[in-house]
């Protein structure tokens, strides 16, 4: 059994010693040294839109965090400046520090809490490479207490300190995002990368865009019961397609050279099953918003023979693809094909749904604020009955009350 009480002396001396050598002295020395702050500055222009919505302090920290892991990560300016005669003139325990964290880089890591052995201290599971790390934190604590519930994800900047890890400056945390979003962004960083482990080396090179991803930290996951609402999709080139080995099991209909095939019983709210073949570019398209739909709409193709993978190649939560358009300011088309297919809504439905959205935006700004709320006043505003009251709230919800990637 660790001994809880002995790392976390470690970890206050250790921070300490950071706070006096790194905080007031290495980053500003290095810093002006290497024009780091006007370059990281010029970097962090280009998100002014997400920036210009941080608090003052935020930004600063940021800056402070960003110099850091340029110095402490793999191959990082640290080893340079460890033989220059103004560091050589520190005390011995910041020149052992300094050497220390030189042959133990520092690292972005996108984690998730996988137990809590004492207080403050937490078993963390880096879902990119899968490594788990014991870390000791204080803001960890602080955050779950303020936001009322464990965040499914996190993102921070760790170091070793010969016990365990810790977190240098922001801690930045995700209430609705999953593991796979992080690789859905990181390809529309770099398009050509092929699995998850590659992203540590592409946050490592530059770890602005993904610390620009706090602008969708409070978006919560979005439930139908069970189900995660989640953008499916995979694309494969056909030589050729027959559709009627598919009748059984798809609704067919063609428009403008495209087939559209919704799997029965399945292509309508929540999952919205479908598929798409393209006559022109010879190209199908394989659609569903829910895992679980996903893996029905496959098995209903390889019934007839085919053999697609049950991973899609696309997955991604509709708070993820918000947030891309936040940041990035890109639009992620999530189905190009389905506009030719809508029917047209009755006045009754389009009614309807609006007093839904009505519903829904007025909840989220409560919990978004952290506001107390009246569930029958609300619904009543709203003019929905209170039983789709609750089982929107209780959608909404979801995430607070089961986190499947948050514990």
């Amino acid at each position: 059994m660790p001994d809880y009480q002995k790392i976390k002396q470690t970890c206050e001396s250790n921070t300490e010693l950071a706070r006096v050598f790194v905080d007031e002295y290495l980053l500003y020395f290095v810093g002006a040294k290497e024009g780091l702050e006007d370059k990281f500055r010029r970097q962090i222009a280009m998100y002014k839109h997400v920036v210009s919505r941080m608090n003052k302090s935020w930004s600063n920290y940021l800056m402070s965090q960003l110099i850091a892991h340029k110095l402490f990560k793999m191959n990082g300016l640290a080893a340079k400046y460890l033989t220059h005669p103004t560091i050589q003139a520190r005390s011995e325990a910041e020149l052992d520090y300094l050497e220390f964290q030189i042959k133990n880089p520092w690292r972005f890591s996108y984690c998730k809490i996988i137990e809590k052995p004492a207080p403050d201290f937490y078993v963390m599971q880096d879902v990119l490479s899968q490594e788990t790390f014991l870390l000791y934190s204080q803001g960890v604590g602080s955050i779950i207490k303020e936001a009322g519930a464990e965040p499914a994800l996190w993102f921070m900047l760790i170091g070793f300190n010969g016990e365990c890890f810790q977190t240098y400056s922001t801690i930045e945390y995700f209430k609705g995002f999953q593991p796979f979003d992080i690789f859905f962004f990181a390809k529309k960083l770099k398009a050509d990368l092929l699995f998850s482990t590659d992203v540590p080396a592409l946050i490592d090179s530059n770890p602005i865009p993904f610390l620009m991803l706090w602008i969708g930290g409070e978006i919560p996951s979005t439930y139908n019961k069970e189900h995660l609402m989640v953008c499916c999709q995979s694309e494969y080139r056909l030589k050729e397609f027959n559709t009627s080995v598919l009748e059984n099991d798809f609704t067919i209909e063609e428009k403008q050279k495209v087939v559209r095939l919704g799997l029965k019983g399945a292509d309508e709210f929540p999952h919205f099953c479908s598929a798409y073949f393209d006559r022109k570019k010879s190209l199908l398209m394989l659609s569903s918003m829910t895992k679980h739909g996903y893996d029905m709409l496959v098995s209903a193709f390889n019934k007839s023979g085919n053999d697609y993978p049950k991973e899609p190649d696309i997955l991604s939560t509709l708070g993820m693809i918000h947030t891309i358009k936040d940041v990035l300011r890109i639009n992620v088309e999530v189905n190009p094909y389905e506009k030719r297919f809508i029917k047209k809504s009755s006045p009754g439905s389009d009614k309807e749904l609006g007093k839904i959205n009505a519903f829904l935006k007025m909840l989220i700004d409560k919990m978004n604020n952290k506001q107390p709320y009246d569930l029958d006043k609300l619904a009543k505003d709203s003019d929905i009955d209170i039983e789709t009251a609750r089982e929107l709230a209780s959608n909404l919800q979801k995430k607070i009350s089961d986190m499947p990637y948050g514990r």
